[in-house]
């Protein structure tokens, strides 16, 4: 019984409370549809969700909050040659885990 209890405790994950926003697609702009050049800084983004004692997950781990975190000092500017990566975490069995998008890509100004 309690091997049974055990094994169905990861299925339990969020139970209690869940609000999440994972990631699903993400369509970047090209080097040709903005006003691209070589001094073009690079920059990064995360966005992170997670969960506790598989009763509770939360947070925006979706492309779109990693994309602002990247542009939160240059808001009106355009991210283009986009790469992204998840990074997933877990402690203790899954007791907290951590899954985090991470965005990088280049600086650009809009084509006029």
């Amino acid at each position: 019984m309690r091997a049974l209890l055990l094994a169905a405790l990861p299925l339990l994950s969020g139970c209690l409370y869940t609000n999440v926003h994972a990631p699903h697609a993400y369509r970047s702009a090209t080097p040709s549809d903005v006003k691209a050049s070589s001094a073009d800084e690079t920059v990064s983004g995360e966005a992170c969700s997670r969960s506790a004692l598989y009763l509770f997950a939360w947070g925006n781990s979706g492309y779109a909050a990693a994309t602002r975190d990247a542009l939160k000092s240059k808001p009106e500017a355009i991210l283009y040659d986009v790469r992204s990566d998840v990074h997933a975490r877990a402690y203790v069995l899954g007791i907290y885990a951590s899954v985090c998008t991470v965005v990088t890509g280049r600086v650009g100004r809009a084509a006029s």
